[in-house]
């Protein structure tokens, strides 16, 4: 009995970290005022191209994509004529279309940004060898779509979850181009 009661405490810490999902405790779940306060760039662009290519690092290659963009609105930060270029770790995510399986991760997911899609984004400063991401992953990536009703709505990889008390869910462009001007000024 002796034994059973000094591992309980093994036994519980074992169990308490494999029930949490895995992303959870990967990625900081950011409100937008967070998100804001940590991006080095925010704006509302559309992709106008995708290149994959490779940067040299630690002794080895490591597989990028470029992303260009067309800034539409700036929130934040200073975009030479208009346009900003954003590299990232990664390769360009191609739709399996041999049957009904997905690839499930358990590794939070960059932004897939697609040509000609529109975004807001919250963007890190680049890093010493020229990479950068959206602040948060897909926290700090916001695709733009229109709804059924024909709003213009913004959404990002969770959904909006979490992002202030009066924004949980898709949310309307303005409504979203109007928290992000609050929380970085004019």
């Amino acid at each position: 009995m002796r034994k059973f009661i000094k591992a309980l405490p093994v036994a519980v810490a074992l169990v308490a970290l494999t029930a949490a999902p895995a992303g959870a405790g990967m990625v900081l779940k950011m409100d937008l005022a967070e998100l804001a306060a940590r991006a080095d760039g925010i704006f509302r662009g559309t992709v106008l191209s995708v290149e994959p290519g490779t940067v040299n690092a630690g002794g080895g290659e490591i597989p990028t994509v470029t992303y260009r963009l067309q800034v539409d609105e700036p929130f934040k930060g200073e975009w030479p004529k208009g346009v900003a270029e954003i590299t990232m770790v990664g390769t360009i995510k191609e739709q399996d279309a041999s049957g009904p399986f997905v690839r499930l991760s358990r590794l939070p997911e960059l932004p897939n940004l697609v040509r000609g899609g529109e975004y807001v984004l919250f963007t890190t400063p680049p890093s010493p060898i020229g990479l950068s991401t959206t602040v948060g992953l897909g926290q700090g990536a916001f695709k733009l779509y229109a709804s059924t009703d024909r709003q213009e709505m913004a959404a990002n990889q969770l959904d909006n979850a979490g992002l202030s008390p009066s924004i949980d869910g898709p949310v309307n462009y303005t409504t979203l181009a109007d928290a992000i001007r609050q929380q970085v000024g004019p």
